[in-house]
């Protein structure tokens, strides 16, 4: 071989050596971000516990930032992966400690691993879910998924829609199969989760205001009016929306928009209430409390010691929290005379409708309602006079 040639060879052997060398590093880089983005401090692989006949795995995916007690307030949520998309609105408008569960038997488990990875991924709002989601997945015992795997961001090529945006309703897995959403084991499951002493339990169409966290915090720590607080729970109204109209950002605003568009369907009866609450007037803007009453009237929503307040039963697979006072959650919070406490300023937005309430609601009679009552009562009439540990 000629000088020259061994020249140009060893040129393109070192240029073979250096393409491979950074080729290998980048490759490293992009593992190590991910490992990284799986494994911080914050981070872990979750339990899988069961749960009747259901599995749960616990902290699928764990939020990045470690705010505990009393640092904040835990919005603790549900849904499908069809129901995803309204989370970047959300995340916007709430941006603390968030708990959701995802109902992701069968062949849903990939579609909710897909429409996750699009929004962390692809979405402008995907390092607010980081900081502060945790995802739980509930599967029926006899929908296992086929091929369940731990969370991984990448590799993903961002897609022009996500899942959630192509998919029907009716074609997904839980649908074409018949399985019943355990609404109240979906609830639990987020609330098991929480490590703030302040939640606000919401079904994932409602919108809070902006900036709701700090308000609140700073109002109930400064109130004076609260006699009873882990007998309390604090409730924002709630608000329909129209697909066209802009969504509040504040009380004045949330009036504006009702009369331009002609919103005026109540989610409630007490229509009453809802005209007095909104031409309350407020100069300082801040939290203030419209109505304390005994009775669940305007409390869609509200905010709550989470150790202290009870559970959803299991047992009532699809009750509405639209119901109030009529459903069993109702009824037991009522008999244990905690205070409904209607917030100024503070209100939901119903922002759409949720996936699963296509579906027929169960119906329990009267008798079974009753019994189910009693037996809450027994069990919490004593440990509701508990107190939690720490500050509020």
């Amino acid at each position: 071989m000629s000088p020259f040639l061994g020249k140009i060879a060893l040129v393109l052997c070192a240029v073979s050596f250096i393409g491979s060398l950074l080729l290998i590093l980048y490759n490293i880089h992009s593992l190590k971000e991910d490992w990284e983005w799986q494994n911080d401090d914050a981070e872990s692989h979750g339990i899988v516990r069961q749960h009747g006949d259901y599995w749960v795995w616990h902290d699928y995916i764990r939020r990045h930032d470690n705010v505990k007690d009393n640092e904040s307030i835990t919005l603790t949520t549900h849904g499908t992966f069809m129901d995803l998309g309204m989370m970047p609105t959300l995340l916007e408008r709430w941006q603390a400690p968030i708990s959701l569960s995802i109902f992701a038997s069968g062949s849903d488990f990939v579609m909710t691993i897909r429409s996750l990875r699009h929004l962390i991924g692809c979405q402008k709002q995907g390092n607010l879910i980081h900081h502060f989601v945790s995802i739980h997945l509930v599967f029926h015992s006899q929908h296992i998924p086929k091929n369940m795997a731990r969370f991984k961001i990448s590799p993903y090529v961002c897609a022009k829609h996500a899942p959630f945006e192509k998919m029907r309703h009716d074609l997904t897995y839980w649908h074409k199969t018949g399985l019943i959403y355990p609404v109240n084991l979906m609830r639990n499951v987020a609330r098991y989760n929480s490590e703030t002493f302040y939640i606000m339990a919401l079904d994932l169409q409602l919108l809070p205001p902006p900036n709701f966290v700090k308000s609140f915090l700073s109002f109930v720590r400064s109130t004076t009016e609260v006699q009873e607080p882990f007998r309390s729970v604090y409730c924002l109204p709630t608000f329909p929306h129209k697909p066209h109209a802009p969504i509040a950002q504040s009380k004045v605003q949330l009036k504006e928009i009702l009369q331009e568009y002609n919103i005026s369907s109540p989610i409630y009866n007490n229509i009453e209430m809802q005209n007095q609450w909104l031409a309350s007037k407020n100069s300082l803007n801040v939290f203030t409390i419209f109505h304390s009453s005994t009775k669940m009237n305007m409390c869609v929503g509200y905010v709550s010691i989470n150790e202290l307040e009870p559970l959803y039963d299991e047992r009532c697979d699809m009750e509405s929290i639209y119901d109030g006072g009529f459903i069993l959650k109702g009824k037991v919070l009522m008999d244990l005379k905690y205070t409904f406490l209607i917030l100024n300023e503070a209100f939901l937005i119903r922002h759409a409708f949720d996936s699963w309430r296509s579906i027929k609601l169960a119906k329990f009679t009267r008798k079974s309602t009753l019994k189910m009552s009693l037996n809450w009562h027994k069990f919490y009439n004593n440990f509701v006079n508990l107190e939690p540990q720490g500050n509020l």
